[in-house]
């Protein structure tokens, strides 16, 4: 740039305009609709649109500052992407430590009580 209001416009920056306006969207629409493993997909294409959009400006603003942000992207990305298949392949239900194993023999105390009154309810004395 010369440092025009304007600045000067070069096939760099036209590549990374027409990579924002069509590579762009479809990753996006993919990330916000479809089944899980679907916006894992529109992740990992919206974060490939972006370092190659963030290498092409920074090849037509002459600045590699744009550069180092591309690279760390570009090695930052699949990780992200990694950790949320990961997460996706998990089982659905609670957390593991959560599911009633065998019944507790009773009056250990391991039961709520019935309902919102002390004692859980139950009456004293004989019925």
């Amino acid at each position: 740039m010369n440092g025009g209001a304007g600045g000067e416009w070069n096939v760099w920056l036209g590549a990374a305009a027409l990579l924002l306006l069509l590579g762009l969207p479809p990753g996006l629409v993919a990330g916000c609709r479809g089944t899980p493993q679907e916006r894992l997909a529109g992740l990992a294409l919206t974060g490939t649109t972006a370092t190659a959009v963030l290498l092409l400006a920074a090849r037509g603003f002459g600045r590699s500052g744009y550069e180092d942000l591309a690279l760390v992207l570009a090695v930052l990305g699949p990780v992200g992407v990694l950790v949320f298949a990961r997460v996706l392949r998990r089982p659905q239900g609670p957390p593991p430590g959560t599911r009633p194993g065998p019944a507790a023999p009773s009056g250990t105390g391991s039961r709520p009580p019935a309902s919102g009154t002390p004692g859980g309810g139950r009456s004293g004395g004989g019925g």
